[in-house]
Parts: structure tokens; C-alpha cells; sequence
């Protein structure tokens, strides 16, 4: 009876220790790479090509999937004319496309980015970050949302910042509006990892603006340099909100009701964690960021189940020739999660063939845009891989 006891007491000494170093993980920063079982991989399936106009940006810095009174369609913003262009993905669907205004009633200025409110409304981000818009598919403003009216808990001034990997958000469920605006300061000084991550406007309530999720204590003494700001997030079903931090192991899973967060492994099966840079440099920055491995972007695929992450190895700011690489030069792969959230599989993709900042889920594929800078880029096509999950053999 006396050894079953001591096997018992031993055995929750053993949980506890164990359960604490598992907690210290998400207060502590660990590079080396997690374990996981690599059972799902990932197959070139098919290929889509978009013909353009001459002054659609090939590279635009937003783009998103939409579906659109039963019809699914890719919405580019096109920075060149202010348009926002619809390109039809259904076979009944028709291209179209909305002119924005820069100035009078119903000016937006520049517009940076877009998400779909309903059949007959639109939200509108652009540069003047000071007020979000809703419109009518015709470019008429119905409505604007001052996105500045309430400051940080912390008094930092913040900044809202669009791009693909970093959408405007609207939740349903109950008519909230979700913009990443962080900390808006010196890169190269502890804090900016700090303090909330999201700006929230409640529709249902007068447009009530909020800050949502705080981020973890311990990343505010972390410092890294500019480049290291391209951090991801996406709404995952209904409930919940990822983010994926451009240095940390783990994604971020922010639950709307609860307002809780957990921690969801999502690691490169070469690294974990990326360590904070001894002396950063604004002088530096690229060559800085080239040279250390990193995240990126994240997609989720609603078909399949799927979420993806992006990670991008580093490597040495000069080629052999002497010649400057671009962060667009680092090999990039791709990290897959299933439904609990379990990584179960990496894909490493050819280096300078994908551009990575270009991508949407359709027909439970991930497109991946193959117009890099430095694979002959098609001038008048939008041309994306389909890559499909299948069972690793």
C-alpha cells in the first residue's frame, strides 16, 4: 500500500513539473523545433490565370475570396485607379469592378482595403486611416466609422495597417468589424509587441470602438527591427480570431466570447521560436530580417478544414554574385494545422517561384500567386497554383 501511495505521489510530482514547463513555454521564448506527426502533405493540383487590365497592379497588396449573392469571386484593390476589382471564380459569375472616389461625398481617398458586409454593402479601408467607410457596390459612402475615437488602454498612439495577410475582419455573428492597429512606435525599441492587437467597432450597438486582444506580457521587452512587423490574422469559423506573430513558435487563438487566448503549435520543423536581434539596426532592418528565419502569413480553408502558415528560412543578404536579395528571396514553406489545431504536416515550396503575399483558399485548394518578382512575372495575368492536401504515403 505504502509503494502505491509513493508511485502516486511521484507520478503528481512528475504531472506538476511536467505541466509547469508546459506553461513556462508561453512565457519564454524556445528556437528549437517542436515535434509533430507529419502525416498530411501537400500536391500541385491546378493552375488559375486571370487576365488583367494595363493598369491592374499585379502585385496588389490586398486581395480576398468573396462570395458575393451566391457567386464566389476574387476582390483586388487596385491602388492604381481606386478601383476595387471583382474577378468572377464561378463559371456563372461575371467580372465587375467599383470606382472609388477620392474627394467630395463620396470620397474614401486611396482605398487599401475592402471586406464584404452583405449583397449590397461593403466596408472600405484606405489612407486615411482615421474613418472606415461603407459603401454600396456603386462606390457610394452610406456610412463612416471613425476608427480613432477611443485610445489604447496604454495611451500608445496605434496605427490601422491593411494587407492580405492582414484583412479587415467582420464577424456576423454579431455585426462587429475587426482592424489590426498596433502599437505605432520606434521598432527598434522594447513595446512594440505590447498592449492590444485589434481595433473593434460594434455595429449592433452605435458603433461602439473597442481594443481587443491583449497580448501576452512577456512579448513587450522583445525587440527585432521593421521588418520583423508582418505579423497575420484571420476570423477561424465564427468564434475565433488567429494570429500569427512574425517570431513566435505558436499562433495566437483568440476566443470572441471569452476573450481568452490559448496557444495553438505552429512551429517550422527547423525552428521554434526566433530570438530577439542583440542590436538592431534601422539601418539594418532588411538585412536583418533576410538573414533570420521568420513567419508570415496565414490562410484557413473552411472546406477542408485546414489552416496554413507560412514560414520563411533565412538566408545570407548577398547571393554569390554580390548581388542585394529582396525578403521576397527566402525559401518558404508551408505549415499545415487540421481542425484541433495539431500541426500535421510541412510543405517546402521552390525558392523565387511563389509569391507568397498573394493567396486565397477555393474548392478546398490554397492558391498561391507564381507572379515573383524573379520568375518572369506575367504583366497581364494573375497566375496562382492550386495546391491540394492529400494523405502523406
Amino acid at each position: 500500500m505504502e509503494k502505491k501511495h509513493l508511485l502516486l505521489f511521484l507520478f503528481s510530482i512528475i504531472s506538476l513539473i511536467s505541466c509547469e514547463e508546459q506553461a513556462s513555454t508561453r512565457h519564454s521564448l524556445d528556437p528549437s523545433p517542436r515535434k509533430f506527426d507529419n502525416i498530411i502533405t501537400l500536391v500541385f493540383d491546378d493552375t488559375l490565370s486571370i487576365p488583367i487590365g494595363q493598369r491592374t497592379n499585379v502585385f496588389s497588396s490586398y486581395i480576398s475570396k468573396k462570395r458575393i449573392k451566391g457567386k464566389d469571386y476574387l476582390g483586388l484593390v487596385n491602388e492604381n485607379t481606386n478601383h476595387l476589382e471583382f474577378y468572377g471564380l464561378s463559371d456563372d459569375a461575371e467580372n465587375f469592378s467599383i470606382k472609388y472616389q477620392q474627394e467630395g461625398p463620396n470620397g474614401v481617398r486611396t482605398i487599401k482595403a475592402f471586406e464584404v458586409l452583405s449583397d449590397s454593402t461593403l466596408l472600405i479601408g484606405s489612407s486615411w486611416r482615421r474613418d472606415l467607410y461603407v459603401t454600396d457596390f456603386s462606390g457610394n459612402v452610406l456610412n463612416k466609422i471613425n476608427s480613432v475615437e477611443k485610445e489604447r488602454a496604454d495611451g500608445k498612439p496605434y496605427v490601422q495597417i491593411y494587407y492580405t495577410e492582414k484583412p479587415l475582419i467582420y464577424r456576423e455573428k454579431n455585426q462587429s468589424i475587426f482592424t489590426f492597429a498596433k502599437a505605432d512606435q520606434d521598432y527598434n525599441s522594447p513595446g512594440l509587441w505590447s498592449g492590444t492587437y485589434f481595433a473593434k467597432f460594434s455595429l449592433l450597438d452605435g458603433q461602439v470602438m473597442e481594443h481587443s486582444l491583449s497580448l501576452p506580457e512577456h512579448l513587450s521587452t522583445l525587440v527585432y527591427s521593421a521588418f520583423f512587423s508582418h505579423s497575420s490574422h484571420l476570423l477561424y469559423g465564427k468564434n475565433q480570431l488567429i494570429v500569427s506573430l512574425p517570431f513566435l513558435n505558436d499562433l495566437l487563438i483568440y476566443d470572441l466570447d471569452s476573450e481568452t487566448v490559448t496557444y495553438g503549435e505552429a512551429g517550422h520543423s527547423e525552428y521554434g521560436d526566433i530570438l530577439p536581434l542583440d542590436k538592431p539596426s534601422q539601418d539594418h532592418d532588411e538585412q536583418e530580417y533576410l538573414e533570420s528565419n521568420s513567419y508570415r502569413e496565414i490562410a484557413y480553408d473552411n472546406e477542408t478544414g485546414y489552416l496554413y502558415r507560412f514560414a520563411y528560412e533565412g538566408m545570407d543578404y548577398k547571393d554569390l554574385d554580390g548581388r542585394r536579395r529582396t525578403w521576397d528571396n527566402k525559401k518558404p514553406s508551408i505549415i499545415i494545422l487540421d481542425k484541433e489545431m495539431k500541426k500535421v504536416g510541412e510543405y517546402h515550396l521552390p525558392i523565387d517561384q511563389f509569391y507568397t503575399r498573394m493567396f486565397f483558399t477555393y474548392q478546398g485548394k490554397l492558391y498561391v500567386s507564381i507572379n515573383h518578382p524573379d520568375n518572369n512575372p506575367s504583366e497581364d495575368e494573375l497566375i496562382f497554383v492550386g495546391i491540394k492536401p492529400v494523405d502523406k504515403l
